[in-house]
């Protein structure tokens, strides 16, 4: 079924098999669309394990496919992103995100579900090829980046819990859920490690609200120095906000782990005053984050650890996946050195 803003009848043209090139996918948007045949071509923006991202230049609109090298993460269907935009798109608590213009689970179009978005002004922060604006400005807009960046995820805190994304889930489900994609990635010394901090309950900071999942920098759409749209929610739930800061924390130099290359610029927050605006922001307290930040370690370890084995088994070629395996190792042995720091 395909749903249109205008037109909700509208059913799909084009009989197709998985469709692998911008040129078919073309054509078939161009029948398809309400006003396709503005439509000058389909620019792929970024490909392969993930969710699949294109310009559709002409109507400047944004198109997602699945991956398609495989979904690594059930959070992959496209279909359920786009309930997630459509419903923080209806909502006054929740940041900006792109309107959802059209939403098709009609395989005879594309030959995949899909859904097409509108495209913000603005571009994210790449932590590996930084823009100028941002890595060659003053300390005091990056300090202020820093802070904005912070106080989106923060002020997820007071956002209720989101209809499309199910019953809440507890911290230690969560960790379980990570726990038995390590599993499936073949890593049981993951796997035990994550048996070493499920023998300690999490804390909690309060009422459940919404977790985007993957909280970092380059999931926000800047323009002009500001917050324009925070994006990519394949990994959001209900559940206990330390989870989001406790995602945050992986990108800032602590005891175990040095900083990703943008906190490693002068005027960035430190992990201090992170977790002090955060609870400035959120108004909850931070007290027992060292759980929910070492769960978050072992979520990222799980994925890397399952990248590396879609690599090695030749589910996939993305040579991004070849980074995962040799990275591996070092996200398991920070989660064990948090867990022996920590008593667990």
């Amino acid at each position: 079924m395909c749903m249109w803003l205008d037109n909700p009848d509208r059913s799909g043209l084009v009989g197709a098999e998985r469709v692998a090139d911008v040129e078919r996918i073309t054509r078939a948007l161009r029948d398809f669309l309400p006003g396709g045949e503005g439509i000058t071509r389909v620019v792929p923006l970024t490909t392969g394990f993930s969710n699949e991202t294109y310009l559709i230049e002409g109507p400047d609109l944004i198109l997602r496919l699945p991956p398609s090298a495989g979904a690594m993460l059930d959070g992959h269907d496209v279909i359920g992103q786009a309930r997630i935009y459509q419903e923080l798109g209806g909502r006054e608590d929740a940041p900006r995100v792109p309107g959802v213009v059209a939403v098709c689970g009609d395989r005879a179009v594309l030959g995949v579900p899909f859904f097409v978005m509108e495209r913000l002004a603005g571009e994210a922060i790449d932590d590996l090829d930084m823009q100028p604006w941002f890595a060659d400005a003053g300390d005091d807009l990056r300090a202020d980046i820093c802070r904005q960046w912070v106080s989106v995820f923060a002020g997820l805190s007071r956002v209720r819990p989101l209809d499309v994304l199910g019953p809440v889930v507890a911290p230690e489900d969560d960790a379980r859920t990570w726990q038995a994609f390590a599993r499936k990635a073949d890593s049981p010394v993951l796997a035990a490690l994550f048996d070493r901090l499920l023998a300690v309950p999490a804390p909690c900071s309060g009422p459940p609200a919404l977790i985007h999942g993957d909280s970092k920098l380059s999931n926000i759409m800047w323009l002009d120095g500001r917050v324009n749209a925070v994006l990519d929610w394949e990994m959001a739930l209900n559940g206990e906000p330390l989870a989001n800061l406790g995602y945050m924390l992986h990108a800032l130099e602590s005891d175990y782990h040095a900083a990703t290359r943008a906190f490693k610029l002068p005027g960035m927050l430190t992990r201090g005053e992170v977790i002090a605006l955060w609870e400035q922001v959120s108004g909850r307290s931070a007290d027992g984050v060292f759980w929910h930040e070492i769960a978050q370690m072992g979520k990222l370890a799980a994925i890397i650890a399952e990248g590396a084995n879609m690599f090695s088994s030749g589910r996939s070629s993305d040579p991004k996946l070849a980074i995962f395996a040799r990275s591996v190792d070092y996200y398991i042995g920070v989660m064990q050195a948090m867990l022996d720091s920590g008593g667990y």
